[in-house]
């Protein structure tokens, strides 16, 4: 049984084999986690996949959604950002 490819969004990573792979990520500014995650949870709404983002230090919430805003402009209309 062939295990469906899923895309990450992040090029150092690539595709990964199968749903719940697990990675690790170094960053060094907090520019550099905002890239990161955004193109993450972007490919994985794009993907019609539920995601959960749970901001801590050195972000704050407002951080996280407006850069998120910026990247998926239909995220108020088609997705729901508890608060």
């Amino acid at each position: 049984m062939a295990t469906e490819m899923r895309k990450t969004g992040i090029d150092v990573v690539g595709d990964v084999a199968a749903w719940g792979a697990h990675f690790c990520l170094f960053y060094e500014t907090k520019e550099d986690l905002l890239d990161t995650l955004i193109s993450y949870c972007k490919s994985g709404l794009e993907s019609e996949e539920y995601c959960m983002w749970i901001v801590a230090e050195p972000l704050r919430i407002e951080e996280a959604t407006d850069a998120l805003k910026r990247a998926v402009p239909a995220l108020d209309r088609t997705w729901r950002i508890p608060v």
